[in-house]
């Protein structure tokens, strides 16, 4: 089969909420509280689930509490309380009162800009219900109204939907649905969640939330841009991708896990191609080199079945010529098999005491040792690939600096939502294909 790459293009991601944001790593910042913030409501005591907000948020001067030492958290939040907390979120600044009522800059700012009208503000020390708390939000913040599908059962309103993809908003389940409760008032305490979002957003812009952690989205890295409602299991129960206009082939990789295969019977029950193993390094200090058992009675008897093959080399490198050592031996032991799959760089971390990935090297470093190995396999007349996880190609890597190789997803969901595109999907570890005894990784490779 012959290999081309895939035409990457962009697509949204869904983001959701989290505390706090502190400059850490280039192109990500983890979420935590910065130290020294406390409340100063009597009120909000550390324990109650919005106190990192309210603590963080009054300490900028972006909500306070009633003048009394009470934030009111379970209180209903005012029209007036609304103007003021979103829009400084949202970067207004602090504006002078234009009238008689304290908030009454705000509700004029708010009406200039069109973003509600003086008739849906209305009474300013009124309820002002949720859905126009959204839409000011998502106004204020500059969004159009998505186009998308509502992920509220209750409401369809494009600013709240834009709000939802940016994770300022995430609703609340009932039964079986999520809902917004559009007409409902909004709570003080529920409103630091959102006006730290909106700060968030406004700070920041659109970012990727993973594990805890946002992350900068990399420039010219193409997005993801498969249609969830397109994967579905076939009448195999292997998964497929139904998309117009996409081809896909069905593959395994197999190591010596895997044990005897009958390969026959693996490509008789559909399987169009296979990544073996070559060989691994240890995950000892001293890394030494090993083969895989299997591979070279794996890769004959796929070729031997007419399947299209490919291989790996399970890399625990920590310098660049590690890498590039790994790189000469697998074209070494693949010299004389007609390769036509890709030959991968699959490095992953061993977390325990003693081993030599435990650190994991510098992003500089991954990517770096990447490079390496992919430049000596092209050069070597092979394809190649690089593998890794959501964790690692968001932590370990950047991935603007791989762009000229292809990439191979592992991440174990019915649908692959990492962020960024990608050529190939593991998407179980635990499948079943008649010739192996055991559980085996299964893949799709996509062709546009």
């Amino acid at each position: 089969m012959n290999l081309k790459r895939i035409t990457r293009c962009t697509a949204a991601l869904a983001l959701a909420i989290a505390i706090g944001a502190q400059p850490a790593l280039a192109g990500s910042y983890k979420l935590s509280v910065p130290s020294g913030y406390t409340s100063p409501f009597v009120d909000v005591q550390k324990g109650d689930w919005y106190y990192n907000y309210v603590a963080v948020l009054n300490s900028k001067g972006i909500i306070d509490g009633y003048g009394n030492g009470y934030f009111g958290a379970d209180d209903s939040l005012t029209a007036g309380a609304a103007l003021v907390m979103v829009l400084k979120a949202a970067g207004s600044g602090t504006l002078t009162a234009t009238g008689s009522h304290w908030a009454s800059g705000y509700e004029d700012y708010a009406v200039s800009r069109g973003y509600l009208t003086r008739q849906e503000i209305g009474d300013l020390d009124g309820e002002m219900p949720r859905i126009l708390v959204a839409q000011l939000a998502a106004k204020a913040l500059g969004l159009s109204p998505s186009k998308e599908k509502s992920p509220f059962a209750d409401v369809d309103d494009g600013y709240l939907t834009a709000l939802y993809e940016m994770g300022i908003v995430t609703g609340s389940t009932q039964g079986d649905q999520t809902v917004f409760l559009p007409d409902k008032p909004i709570s003080r305490a529920e409103i630091s969640v959102i006006v730290w979002q909106i700060e968030r957003v406004h700070t920041y812009g659109k970012q990727i939330l993973f594990q805890g952690t946002y992350y900068d989205i990399l420039k010219d890295v193409p997005v993801n841009s498969y249609d969830s409602k397109y994967f579905q299991k076939n009448s195999s129960g292997y998964m497929a991708y139904t998309e117009p206009g996409v081809e896909t082939a069905l593959g395994i990789d197999v190591s010596v896990y895997q044990g005897e295969i009958d390969w026959q019977k693996v490509a008789d029950a559909g399987i169009d191609f296979t990544i073996i193993r070559v060989g691994y390094r240890g995950y000892g200090s001293e890394g030494k080199m090993m083969p895989d058992k299997y591979f070279s009675q794996n890769i004959q008897g796929a070729l031997d079945a007419g399947l299209d093959v490919g291989v790996y080399y399970f890399s625990q490198a920590i310098t660049v010529e590690e890498a590039r050592q790994e790189a000469a031996y697998v074209i070494e032991q693949v010299k004389d098999y007609p390769l036509t799959y890709p030959v991968v760089f699959d490095w992953e971390r061993q977390n325990y005491a003693g081993s030599r990935t435990q650190t994991v090297p510098s992003v500089s470093t991954m990517c770096k040792m990447a490079n390496a190995f992919c430049a000596d396999i092209t050069a070597a007349g092979y394809e190649a690939m690089v593998y890794f996880n959501p964790s690692e190609g968001y932590k370990q890597y950047d991935l603007s600096q791989l762009m000229d190789y292809p990439f191979w997803l592992a991440q174990y969901n019915s649908v692959p939502t990492f962020y960024y595109d990608f050529d190939m999907w593991q998407y179980t570890s635990t499948g079943r294909v008649p010739g192996i005894s055991g559980s085996v990784d299964i893949n799709l490779r996509f062709f546009r």
